[in-house]
């Protein structure tokens, strides 16, 4: 019979402090916007591989939401303590594109390469100094190649293979607290703890702005970012 008072006053003790712990952490909510005229979209005509590709491509550099709202920007907060959770991504290629576009993993993630179409692809990944990430042909619909993301930074990718407009990017974080905004661009950051930071908005065309902000106890005060390309 103690030893049941003493177990259940155990697991009672530990759910109070979890969450205590849930309850001290802050959330940073906000959103990416974009000021001036965004360029034009660009047409691509497809020369080769067409009836999986189609016959032109779509390039649109910043992709836009309500009130100019940025998608596929990644905003962290940098320095903020914290684990990143295990995670898994996914790269596809899907008529002749890859989908995601854009993704944010942390550090020491799996990302698995594959593809939906029926030609092959080469994915080609650079880090910002030039030099390469990874270089995979994947001939094969289907197939799958497990990768592992153990150097943080920005990785871009190109097909090698004849689709020159094919273009991704994969920024790979040390931290624990990041987000990417959503088509109107939003984002929100749960579990930062309280404290004095620097938060970091990225987009692949728009450059990077950084801000200084407090973070406090259940949700903090929106921070919005405005980017501009001159």
């Amino acid at each position: 019979m103690k030893r049941i008072k003493v177990k259940k006053s155990l697991v009672f003790l530990f759910t109070v402090i979890f969450q205590s712990t849930l309850f001290a952490q802050g959330v940073v909510k906000g959103r990416v916007i974009f000021e001036g005229t965004p360029a034009p979209a660009e047409t691509v005509e497809v020369k080769s591989d067409i009836p999986t590709c189609g016959a032109t491509k779509v390039i649109q550099k910043v992709v836009l939401g309500e009130g100019k709202g940025v998608a596929n920007a990644v905003v962290k907060v940098l320095g903020a303590p914290g684990v990143p959770e295990p995670k898994k991504g996914t790269l596809d290629q899907v008529h002749c594109e890859f989908v995601p576009h854009v993704q944010v993993l942390p550090l020491g993630a799996t990302l698995t390469l594959t593809s939906s179409d029926s030609v092959l692809h080469n994915s080609h990944a650079f880090y910002e100094d030039g030099s390469t990430a990874f270089n995979i042909a994947v001939p094969i619909p289907g197939m799958e190649v497990p990768l592992k993301l153990d150097k943080p930074g920005v990785i871009k990718l190109r097909c090698d293979a004849g689709h020159t407009w094919m273009g991704a990017y994969i920024v790979v974080v040390p931290g624990a607290h990041y987000a990417l905004t959503d088509a109107n661009g939003n984002f929100s950051i749960e579990g930062v703890p309280p404290g004095d930071y620097e938060i970091e908005a990225w987009h692949e065309w728009l450059g990077t702005q950084k801000k200084k902000m407090t973070v406090k106890k259940g949700v903090s005060e929106p921070v919005d970012f405005t980017l501009t390309k001159s």
